[in-house]
């Protein structure tokens, strides 16, 4: 089993290693989903018009069992049941703070609260995040027109648009997270490194 993280930058061919995913350039991706490949990561700065371009193909790949997480804004809905991210009209903290609605494994051991704020490096209380953080890194949007079966694990704000769902396609499914690049939420430091390894292991399958 193998997992790639899609980038838009180049790598070499093969890809290089990213602490258990292999991490390619977008533009080789179909290439590189060979049947080992059981799980995508997809950042959200990806040339999503050339994801497009090969939606039917991207399509067939989950359908046929792979897992993909999807970061980011999409506009260009490059696989079925994407739709186009809506920005919040946020005030504040409490515009932004999520809400979680369903478990699910990618995030389990992990506080939704300890996700909203970013500080500077080092261990901090939540009253300390809150005095001295800046909030809305994780995600300042969100999505509507699910798609059939979504399961929406956190909600945004006041509104409660959904931030981060889950849906089925065929035999795999479709992560989708409406914000900066989950993997960098992960850290000892927010009491949040649970989330990687958690990402990892659904991307695997396990």
């Amino acid at each position: 089993m193998s997992v790639l993280r899609a980038v838009m930058a180049a790598r070499p061919p093969g890809g290089v290693d990213a602490g258990g995913l292999v991490e390619i350039d977008v533009y080789d991706l179909f290439e590189a989903c060979t049947p080992e490949v059981t799980g995508v990561y997809l950042t959200g700065d990806v040339d999503q018009e050339f994801l497009a371009v090969h939606r039917d193909e991207f399509d067939a790949l989950v359908r046929g069992g792979l897992r993909v997480v999807v970061n980011g804004h999409v506009q260009r809905p490059f696989l079925s049941g994407l739709s186009r991210w809506r920005r919040s009209d946020y005030r504040g903290p409490a515009d932004l703070a999520l809400t979680r609605v369903t478990d699910h494994p990618v995030w389990r051991g992990v506080d939704p609260a300890a996700l909203l704020y970013n500080t500077r490096p080092g261990r901090h209380t939540p009253e300390e995040r809150e005095r001295i953080g800046v909030a809305g890194f994780y995600g300042r949007g969100y999505y509507l027109d699910l798609p059939e079966g979504a399961r929406v694990v956190h909600t945004l704000g006041r509104i409660a648009g959904p931030i981060d769902l889950v849906y089925p396609m065929g035999e795999g499914e479709v992560l989708l997270h409406a914000g900066n690049d989950l993997l960098q939420f992960a850290s000892d430091d927010r009491g949040t490194a649970a989330l990687r390894s958690n990402l990892l292991d659904w991307l695997e399958r396990r």
